[in-house]
């Protein structure tokens, strides 16, 4: 895990100035972790306590003060009815949330859990206002996606979700976006029992599309190389897409023997047309990113040399609106689309079953796997 720029700080800095000195006059430091301070009920007395108070405050036969015996008598007091009555609305606002987050202790505390956890296959990095995810895969090569490293993705976006970020900025170390699914990963897999390795596979990806599909806040994608299969059929399931302008996106499918995931036959014909769709999801055409930008798949190209500063300075300007605003603008949206996707999803896993778990499916792979190997 690593911290942004804003997670570090001098010690010999924050040393120098109490805390108390950051803070408006008449706020008290709070720690993270720790209790807040209670405050007694009754003023204390700087002296010694005199006789009288003594005995009104003195424990009677029955176990309770003379003080407490007037409060409960008859009635309930003002001060329990109002702890009473906060206490209600308490519980029914967490009644009423559900199981979302509703205190920012709650959110830091989630982002803190984060930072302790150690990704292998992404690097995730809380800035100010936003969590960037950055794809830099160990277990595969060209950043491809296998169970391992799509599970990890889910995390940090479950993780992105819950804290008090206002949105995800996705991106890739190195020239290479995404490549797609990790075949070799599959391939080695498959001949020990092809129907459930096949399952398996089909299973990890209709819940790494599912995790896109149903994120709440937005997500922007830097693309700063190549964006295939996989890597490019996500595209359209999140918000903003800024690509580098060496960029390219290709779905072959067809040549490695699969048919398309990640919804991309039903958002592929939604922002570039059918004819468009079917020549990257049937032939494999290879857009570059202006193409790309021009038929709608990707928003914006920037230079390669200012591409990261370009996608910095709009993310902040970005992360700066009201995170309430941003979650309820991508909701309305997306209203109408979620559940025709989730369903798009199914069949395209259902699909993908099918053909992995035929004798003519591992084939296709084997052969694609073989040209790519020889290519290289």
């Amino acid at each position: 895990m690593e911290q942004g720029p804003e997670d570090t700080a001098a010690p010999e800095a924050v040393a120098e100035k109490p805390i108390g000195a950051l803070l408006s006059p008449g706020v008290e430091p709070v720690r993270m972790g720790s209790r807040p301070g209670i405050r007694p009920l009754l003023p204390q007395a700087s002296g010694p306590v005199k006789a009288a108070v003594a005995t009104g405050l003195a424990v009677n036969g029955n176990g309770t003060s003379q003080f407490m015996a007037g409060l409960t008598t008859n009635c309930t007091s003002p001060l329990q009815t109002s702890v009473m009555s906060v206490k209600a609305v308490k519980r029914k606002f967490i009644r009423d949330r559900g199981d979302k987050p509703f205190t920012k202790r709650l959110r830091f505390s989630v982002r803190q859990r984060e930072s302790a956890y150690r990704y292998r296959d992404i690097v995730v990095r809380k800035q100010d206002g936003f969590t960037h995810i950055l794809l830099s895969t160990k277990s595969s090569e060209n950043n491809s996606l296998n169970p391992e490293v799509m599970k990890e993705l889910q995390s940090a976006l479950s993780m992105a979700d819950a804290d008090d970020s206002k949105l995800v900025l996705l991106s890739a170390v190195g020239s290479v976006f995404c490549c797609g699914l990790d075949f070799l990963y599959f391939i080695r897999r498959l001949p020990d029992d092809r129907k459930r390795e096949s399952a398996r596979m089909a299973e990890a990806i209709r819940n790494f599309v599912n995790t896109f599909i149903q994120f709440k806040k937005p997500i922007v994608v830097a693309v700063n190389g190549p964006a295939i299969g996989l890597g490019a059929s996500i595209l359209p399931l999140c918000d903003v897409v800024w690509a580098n302008e060496k960029a390219w996106f290709q779905t072959p499918y067809t040549t490695f023997g699969q048919s398309p995931d990640g919804c991309s036959t039903v958002m592929f014909p939604k922002i570039m047309g059918g004819a468009s769709a079917n020549e990257m999801l049937l032939t494999g055409r290879k857009l570059t990113a202006q193409e790309a930008c021009d038929k709608g798949l990707v928003s914006q190209v920037f230079w390669p040399g200012t591409f990261s500063q370009e996608v910095m300075l709009r993310i902040k300007e970005l992360a700066s609106c009201n995170p309430v605003v941003l979650e309820e603008s991508k909701a309305l949206v997306r209203f109408n689309m979620r559940l025709e996707l989730e369903q798009a999803n199914e069949r395209e896993c259902e699909v993908l079953k099918k053909i992995w778990g035929s004798a003519q499916g591992m084939d296709s792979m084997l052969k694609y796997v073989k040209r790519k190997i020889d290519e290289f």
